[in-house]
């Protein structure tokens, strides 16, 4: 069934630029003129239905006066139609003309289906992103009718995964959840779109096969059944599948061959009881490996990794040691990757639960002890030599030793290790010769990461600790979709800040659900403290806890007149003689007209019953009238009134009808 347009303009097409909110996006952007001539559309349909709605009511009243059982006029209304709907979805229809070859060579659409992001495109011009002018075959400049329709919401979609590699995700169905959540808008018969995966080099390419109710269909706000399945029409298994990724089982040594700048990846599974776990890697052939391994990404690598020995080839065997507390709770499972550096390497590897830590070195420096009276230093080796033997012993040092230049070594003449000795020129490494071009790529290489091209790191293993810390492109589990995506740019609000949270965690948390006991909207980031206000009150409740009268206050209600706590009640405290409460009630009306006349000065005030709340929560500066304020008092003091009638100290207020809200 083809959708009728609702309202189209002609408009030329353009590119936007890519960035992380319009990369594999399908919202556009439209000049603020398509806004205008959208709604004055709209509002000449509203009068036309309006109008056409009186004529059917007018009928309605003819026919009642005839047949008492006619429906009530009010089946008649058409609704509101005042505002736009949301979201709202158009149609890019090409106008000019696409030649067969060009149509075949780019499988070039009738039409694309979009949503829209901003309406502050340049006038006479729509900005689609790249991906969606390569499937509807446009190139900018060319002419395209942009048309506003209304597809029915999306009830059932079957999707063919086009690459191989998503067999490698853990859970698709998750990925794809937080991917069309973000970034489309609707989903139409023979579209394809990308998905990007955090850890993969490239996005996974994704084909939509079928859709119910419609061809087109609206997926936001709609519970979408979603079938998946792969080139070859099997079902996409969510395990992963990968015959390139091995499997590190402890107490069993495994020789692998790594290729230089090659890398082999396995899985290791860390028992839940286990303290520690140690990898060890032990070259055979002379070569020389880096260890990585990480919880996250599956394509371990040298920049991508939470843990890594990129010691020098002279320093074996290379060794990784995870603790348990470094493990997230729930997660048992790391990739560790064996990446090969210059050469071709045979290394062992194995692995090792709760081993006793190796003890460091207590040899601080070579340094010689202080000489004794009847002792010399050796100009040549600097040990310490019996006087009456250190001409012999110096004679025959400087013919068979020689003494390193940089550091306190002492050689061998003519041996190997002396010929093979180096230090960096750069910094004070030192070593073997053969640990020179790989100190010289991971600490002495300027690199830049992709997050940021224009800046340089002046080494590898700065660029890692940026990809591993604050980098935007860092995978990072989101603690609400649960899949893996990258963490996103700084924070720039107090609460994300405090919460440790960066773009996506923050994006994602903002969603509402509605709370199960209370049927309220609360964002999904403050769904924990919400339930703990339910838990605190079913607390209090069980506990035979009276709150206080005020409001804005949890604490337990005090033994005073007017209900409060000790907090709320300590500013309308008087040791004055006061047996008919008649100055405490001025001063609670006098401290609530100063309230909602001039507010209580807080810039952390949310009360709504305070001038200062008011301006904080909605930037209304309008202070209240005296009379305004007065009218808001007199509910409240009525309540009150009992207070002056007391006899005996025996009051007969019911404190759950006081609607008091003063800020503490």
């Amino acid at each position: 069934m083809e959708l009728s347009a609702e309202f189209s303009r002609v408009l030329r097409c353009k590119a936007v630029s890519q960035t992380s909110d319009t990369i594999y996006s399908d919202k556009v952007y439209l000049p603020s003129s398509f806004l205008s001539s959208l709604l004055d559309s709209r509002n000449r349909t509203n009068n036309q239905d309006s109008a056409h709605n009186q004529s059917m009511v007018a009928r309605h009243r003819q026919l009642s006066q005839t047949r008492p059982d006619t429906n009530n006029a009010s089946d008649y209304a058409f609704g509101d139609s005042d505002q736009l709907p949301s979201p709202l979805i158009f149609r890019l229809v090409r106008r000019s003309a696409v030649s067969p070859s060009e149509k075949a060579k780019h499988a070039v659409r009738k039409a694309v289906y979009c949503g829209v992001r901003e309406f502050s495109s340049e006038e006479g011009h729509v900005g689609v992103p790249e991906w969606l002018m390569h499937d509807a075959g446009l190139v900018t400049g060319d002419s395209v009718a942009v048309e506003f329709v209304r597809p029915e919401k999306g009830l059932f979609a079957q999707l063919q995964a086009l690459d191989v590699a998503a067999k490698l995700v853990g859970d698709l169905r998750a990925l794809l959840e937080a991917h069309m959540r973000f970034k489309l808008t609707t989903l139409a018969v023979g579209e394809t779109f990308q998905v990007p995966v955090g850890g993969m080099d490239r996005p996974l390419s994704f084909s939509v096969v079928a859709l119910e109710p419609m061809n087109v269909v609206d997926i936001v706000d709609t519970d979408l059944s979603v079938d998946i399945v792969h080139a070859d029409g099997s079902v996409i298994n969510s395990q992963m599948d990968d015959d390139s990724i091995g499997e590190l089982v402890p107490g069993v040594a495994h020789n692998v061959d790594v290729a230089g700048g090659q890398s082999r990846i396995f899985q290791l599974h860390i028992p839940a009881q286990s303290k520690s776990t140690d990898v060890v890697v032990t070259c055979q052939s002379g070569g020389d490996v880096s260890v990585c391994a990480s919880r996250l990404v599956r394509n371990v690598g040298i920049l991508d990794n939470t843990w890594f020995d990129y010691s020098l080839p002279s320093k074996q065997p290379k060794r990784l040691r995870i603790e348990h507390n470094e493990l997230p709770s729930g997660s048992n499972n790391i990739y560790v990757s064996i990446i090969g550096f210059a050469t071709t390497t045979r290394a062992t590897v194995e692995v090792h639960f709760d081993a006793q830590r190796e003890p460091e070195s207590t040899v601080l420096a070579e340094t010689a002890l202080e000489a004794g009276p009847n002792e010399s230093v050796c100009t040549n080796c600097g040990s310490n030599v019996p006087k009456d033997r250190f001409i012999m012993h110096q004679t025959v040092c400087e013919r068979h030793n020689c003494k390193c230049q940089h550091c306190p070594r002492v050689f061998k003449r003519g041996s190997v290790e002396f010929e093979q000795h180096w230090h960096c020129d750069m910094c004070t490494e030192a070593g073997d010769v053969n640990d020179r071009d790989k100190h010289i790529y991971f600490s002495h290489t300027p690199r830049a990461c992709s997050c940021d091209p224009a800046h340089m790191y002046p080494s590898v293993v700065e660029l890692a600790a940026h990809r591993r810390t604050e980098c935007p492109e860092r995978l990072i589990e989101c603690q609400y979709c649960h899949t893996n995506v990258a963490q996103g740019s700084l924070a720039t609000t107090a609460e994300a800040i405090l919460r440790g949270q960066r773009e996506h965690e923050w994006s994602c948390g903002s969603r509402s659900i509605s709370c199960v006991k209370c049927k309220a909207y609360v964002p999904i980031r403050q769904v924990k403290t919400h339930m703990q206000l339910h838990e605190m009150k079913e607390q209090r409740a069980r506990a035979n806890i009276v709150p206080c009268v005020n409001r804005e206050c949890t604490r337990e209600r005090g033994d005073n007149p007017l209900g409060l706590c000790a907090i709320c009640f300590g500013p309308f405290y008087s040791g004055q003689h006061d047996p008919d409460n008649q100055r405490l009630l001025k001063r609670l009306a006098r401290n609530m007209h100063s309230q909602l006349t001039s507010g209580c000065g807080s810039k952390q005030c949310r009360n709504l019953h305070c001038a200062s709340g008011r301006a904080n929560a909605s930037g209304d500066v309008v202070p209240l009238t005296q009379t305004a304020a007065a009218a808001m008092l007199i509910p409240v003091l009525k309540a009150y009134a009992p207070l002056a009638t007391a006899t005996n100290g025996h009051l007969t207020i019911d404190y759950s009808d006081i609607d008091l809200h003063l800020c503490v």
